[in-house]
């Protein structure tokens, strides 16, 4: 993972998440995710997640304000809990 250590004040991360297996056996995952997602959002720390159109790759803007929130969100998504999806990239901005 990419440490955004550089940044000491609040800011912002792209997340890149890319299917390291079948999502259709993931079902429950993916849906447990979008909720987690959803909740994070609701208390202001996503800014937008989406997918990249037709690929198996998709990406998640966060606002954290240091680098053990980063990792806390990451290693509580539950598609990287269960080995769905990896992080790729991180991109503090």
């Amino acid at each position: 993972m990419v440490h955004a250590s550089a940044y000491k004040d609040p800011h912002h991360v792209m997340l890149f998440f890319e299917e390291i297996s079948c999502p259709e056996d993931n079902k429950q995952c993916l849906t447990d995710r979008i909720g987690y997602y959803n909740d994070l959002k609701n208390n202001g720390k996503v800014v937008i997640s989406g997918n990249f159109w037709n690929q198996d790759k998709n990406f998640v803007i966060v606002s954290v304000s240091d680098d053990n929130e980063l990792v806390q969100i990451i290693e509580n998504d539950p598609a990287v809990k269960q080995k769905v999806l990896e992080l790729v990239k991180a991109m503090p901005f």
